[in-house]
């Protein structure tokens, strides 16, 4: 993974929420620039260009279903996130699962781990390592501790 997962991860949520709260300042050439500058550092694996893709295929939905919704489905009070599962619900945010995964898989960090913990509840609604600490997944995982 050559890209910072936590940094790309932060860019797809807010990515999210700006298209859900205000879908008309993200037409197809601002979301064309954000996913140019989503893997600008480097050339992107496989493992981060095929989520990434997903998550601009997920932005355009949401900003095209926040641009004209449907009657009764807007409430000011509800969050970026609940828009999020109003529109697209879990499978939204399947290709961020994904992107934490690899992320961790690649660098194993302990923000990384409480990304695909929280992550993975949303997704699938089930809990995922539930009482394991992150250095006991990595044990059990790499067979070491952290950072060896």
């Amino acid at each position: 993974m050559t890209a910072d997962p936590l940094s790309l991860l932060r860019s797809v949520d807010l990515l999210f929420e700006g298209v859900v709260t205000s879908p008309a300042a993200w037409p197809d050439e601002a979301l064309a620039s954000w996913a140019e500058e989503a893997v600008a550092s480097e050339p992107a694996e496989k493992t981060v260009v095929r989520p990434l893709n997903r998550c601009l295929r997920a932005a355009r939905k949401l900003r095209d279903f926040w641009a004209t919704p449907p009657p009764g489905v807007l409430d000011a009070s509800v969050g970026w996130r609940s828009r999020v599962d109003i529109a697209l619900g879990s499978r939204a945010w399947r290709p961020t699962l994904d992107l934490a995964v690899a992320g961790l898989d690649a660098a194993p960090s302990a923000e990384l781990f409480e990304e695909v913990r929280a992550r993975f509840r949303v997704v699938n609604s089930e809990l995922w390592m539930e009482g394991v600490t992150f250095d006991e997944w990595v044990h059990r995982e790499r067979g070491c501790t952290p950072n060896s």
